[in-house]
C-alpha cells in the first residue's frame, strides 16, 4: 500500500491562498520512508499523519503572538522513495532539499526514518557552500553512531555517523542520549563526539546543556533534527524505538524557541503513528508550528 495515498493536501490545512509555491516563506517536504527499522515499523505513515494532525490545531501561537498561516506554508508531494532502497532514497532526498533550498525557503522535513537526515544535511552543504559553516544539533535517545547496521550503512542506526562524515561540517552535537551499543560510546570518546545525556537535561535543566552544546556549534548556520525518540514515551508513545526516561515536551520546545533564530531549517523523524491515538502526531505537528512561529516573531521569515 502506498504510505502517502491519502495524504492531506498541507501543512495546516490552509487554503490555496496562503500555501502558493512562489509566494509561500516555508516549504514543507514529507518523506514517507520505513525500509530500515529494527523495532517497531510504520515510520512511512509518519508525515501523512503529523500533517493531517496539523489541519486540527490552532494556527495561531498565542505566546510567540503569531498566525502560522500567513507566513505562507507550501506542501510539497511526499518524495516517492518509499519502495526505493536506502542509497536511492538518499540520493532522492539530497536532490529535493538542494531543488528547494535554490528557491530560498526555510525547509521542514517530516520523515520517516532518522536514517533521511544525512541526505538533508547533504543538501544543506550543497546549498550553503564553503562559506557558510554548518552545525548540526540532533536531538536523539540513541547514539546512531553504528559504521553498520542491518547489513547498510545507511540505516537509521547509522544516521549520526554518516552526518560526521559530510564535507564541510563545522560541528556537531547530539542532545537526549540514554541508548547505544558499547561499542558507539568507545568510539564517541575517542573521536570527541560531544552528546549530552537525557539525565544530564533532567539534573542540570535543558538550558544549561543547550549552552554547553552551543559551545561546541559555534558556526554560523545550524540545523536541528529530532528523532521523536527523544522524548520519553509519555510524551511520546508512537516512536520507532521508544526510550523510557526521556525528555519533556517542554524540553524539546525549549530547544527550538532558543534556535529557531539561527536555524537553517529542521526535520522531524520516526512517528509510528498506529501505536498510539494521535498524540505523538499532533506534539510533532505543534513542534513545527514552534519552529516556524519563532522564526516569524524574530522577523527572519
Amino acid at each position: 500500500m502506498d504510505p502517502h495515498k491519502d495524504m492531506p493536501s498541507n501543512y495546516g490545512g490552509d487554503d490555496l491562498h496562503f500555501t502558493d509555491p512562489a509566494t509561500s516563506r516555508v516549504t514543507v517536504i514529507p518523506v514517507p520512508y520505513d525500509a530500515t527499522t529494527s523495532y517497531i515499523g510504520g515510520t512511512a505513515k509518519g508525515p501523512a499523519a503529523i500533517i493531517e494532525a496539523s489541519t486540527h490545531m490552532e494556527l495561531y501561537d498565542e505566546e510567540l503572538e503569531q498566525e502560522t498561516c500567513g507566513i505562507g506554508i507550501h506542501t510539497t508531494m511526499p518524495l516517492p522513495v518509499h519502495d526505493e532502497p536506502p542509497e536511492a532514497m538518499l540520493r532522492m532526498v539530497t536532490e529535493a532539499v538542494s531543488r528547494h533550498l535554490a528557491t530560498d525557503k526555510l525547509p521542514v522535513i517530516l520523515g520517516g526514518e532518522h536514517s533521511i537526515t544525512p541526505a538533508i544535511v547533504e543538501g544543506l552543504g550543497q546549498q550553503t557552500g564553503a562559506q557558510s559553516a554548518l552545525g548540526v544539533l540532533v536531538l536523539d535517545a540513541h547514539l546512531d553512531l553504528r559504521e553498520e547496521y542491518g547489513c547498510t550503512k545507511a540505516s537509521h542506526a547509522c544516521a549520526s555517523r554518516r552526518i560526521l562524515e559530510k564535507d564541510g561540517l563545522a560541528g556537531y552535537a547530539s542532545i537526549g542520549i540514554r541508548s547505544g551499543s558499547r561499542e558507539e560510546f568507545v568510539w564517541a570518546g575517542e573521536n570527541g563526539i560531544s552528546y549530552y545525556t537525557a539525565r544530564q537535561v533532567r539534573e542540570e535543566g535543558v538550558d544549561a546543556v543547550l549552552d554547553r552544546a552551543m559551545e561546541r556549534l559555534q558556526c554560523e548556520r545550524l540545523y536541528l533534527s529530532i528523532d521523536l525518540d527523544v522524548l520519553d514515551p509519555a510524551y511520546a508513545p508512537a516512536v520507532g524505538n521508544p526510550e523510557p526516561f526521556g525528555l519533556s515536551s517542554w524540553d524539546v520546545q525549549r530547544v527550538i524557541e532558543r534556535l529557531a533564530p539561527r536555524l537553517v531549517g529542521l526535520d522531524i523523524n520516526e512517528l509510528t503513528p498506529a501505536y498510539d491515538r494521535g498524540e505523538t502526531a499532533l506534539l510533532a505537528a505543534r513542534l513545527a508550528r514552534e519552529f516556524i512561529a519563532a522564526r516569524a516573531k524574530h522577523k527572519i521569515l
